[in-house]
Formats: structure tokens, sequence, C-alpha cells
């Protein structure tokens, strides 16, 4: 008698069993769709800053810093021994401006001891000039587009990069702000001359003239005959973002100068249109 109970779970088991349910009357494959990471960019000027914060006057007062070793506000040096540095009564200094490039570039430079690595670096601008700032964090606490105001601690300039190398993020104010570009007209080739357009944001058009290297460079021949060279991100990289030689591309973001080469730094798919 105690094996009836068994025998008959083992009968309704028997009873619920049938044919495999037909999931063609409710499956739908999905959609391929292209990752847009749409951007506003403007024409428009950036209102003028206030009086004694405007990013130009600031690089035009500290940079180039001479000597390759980073200059500190006063009681703000590196406490360490055998690590040069030296103050300067212009430090710390406030600016203010929107943010141009997604905080998390990837930049590498020497430090005192050995290779500084920044995973959270990126690109502020006001109507007077554009600044490239290193950062270290790899959470971004604000956007392209916010508007962002520093205190600034220590500055320097190493292989010609002029940088916001120490700061402090007074405060955030949420956009996303319209960043305004401005028509790259001529090829820059020579930071001496040019040393006041690096930070800035530029827009080329053009036809890609060739595959993108390992690191994500490419080169694109505007509509004016000149050569443009285009830095993917290496997020974008692996992501495969590419584009055939003869394709026509606008590309819009902040120009570096790296390797004795000035080049537009792109990090969001949307700094990127194909035209045709």
């Amino acid at each position: 008698m105690r094996a009836l109970p068994f025998l008959l779970l083992l009968a309704a088991c028997a009873d619920v069993r049938g044919e495999p349910e037909d999931y063609t009357t409710w499956y739908q494959p999905g959609v391929v769709l292209d990752v847009e990471e749409p951007l506003e960019y403007t024409d428009q000027p950036y209102a003028a800053p206030n009086a004694g914060e405007a990013i130009g006057d600031f690089k035009a007062s500290l940079f180039p810093v001479s000597g390759g070793d980073p200059v500190f506000a006063v009681g703000d040096g590196y406490g360490a021994a055998g690590c040069p540095s030296s103050e300067s009564s212009e430090l710390p200094f406030e600016i203010e401006g929107v943010v141009t490039l997604h905080p998390r570039y990837y930049f590498k430079t020497e430090g005192c001891d050995g290779d500084e690595k920044y995973y959270g670096s990126y690109f502020i601008e006001d109507a007077t000039g554009g600044f490239f700032v290193l950062g270290d964090s790899k959470v971004a606490h604000f956007d392209m587009g916010d508007r962002v105001r520093l205190k600034v601690r220590g500055v320097r300039t190493t292989f010609d990069v002029d940088m916001v190398y120490a700061h402090d993020v007074l405060s955030v104010e949420r956009g996303p702000e319209p960043i305004y570009y401005e028509e790259m007209l001529i090829q820059p080739s020579d930071i001496a001359t040019s040393r006041g357009e690096v930070g800035r944001t530029k827009r080329i058009v053009g036809t890609v003239l060739s595959e993108k290297d390992t690191f994500g460079e490419f080169s694109v021949e505007g509509d004016n005959g000149e050569i443009y060279w285009v830095s993917l991100d290496a997020e974008l990289n692996r992501r495969g973002i590419g584009f055939p030689i003869g394709t026509r591309l606008q590309v819009t973001g902040p120009m570096l100068y790296s390797f004795s080469t000035f080049r537009i730094v792109v990090m969001r798919v949307g700094q990127l249109e194909v035209l045709d």
C-alpha cells in the first residue's frame, strides 16, 4: 500500500508530457541597431568668461612650462625627495568651461619615478581657449556638455603638451550644453605657432585616406586638400569602429598635440558622421 502514492505520481507525470512548445508563436528576432551616442554641437561661441578666469589668459601666463617638471601652487608641491618641481604664485587659479571630451581618456606621461597613467583625462573649453586636464579616476563624475569649475593646483608641459596636472573640481553644472566647434581650415604644422589651438574643438570634413592603425588612428584628406589625423579612443577601437578608405566623413572633437602631430580626439560615435 505504501507504493501507491508513488505510482499515482508517475501516472500524473505521464499524463502531462507532450510535444515541445512552438516558440515561433511568440519569439521575434532582434533588430540590429547602430549605437549613435548623439552629441549636440554649435557654431555659436560660448559667452565670455568672468574677469580673471579666462582659460586663454591662464594658458598665456604660465605656458609653456619649461624643463618638463610640474609647477604647483605654493605648498602643494611633491613631498617626496627626488621629485623636482617648482612653485608659482599664479596658482591656484580657477577656471570654468564646458567639458568637450568624456572624462575617460587614457594618457600616459613621465613621472618623477616612472610612468604615470591617467584613465580619466578630458578637455574643457571656454570662449578664449581649451585645456587638456589629467584625471586619474575611472569613474566619470560628469559628461560631455556639462560645465565644470576647476581650481588648478598644478600644471605641466611635457613633450610640448600643455596640461592641467593637478586640480580640484569645485562645481558641476549639468547640461548638456551644446559644444562649440570651429571649422579646421588649415593643417597646424608648428606647435610654436599653434599652441593656442590645442584643446579647442575643431571640425574637419573630408575623405578617409588610410585604414586605422593598431592604436585607432587614421588620416583624412580635408576638402581643402590638407591632411588631418583622427585618434579613436581605445574603447571605440575595441568596438571595431572604423571606416573604409574613400569614406566621406565629418569629424568633430578637441585637438591634441601628440608625437609631434596634431590630432582630433574621438571618444563618442556622435563625433563622427558619414556623409555619403
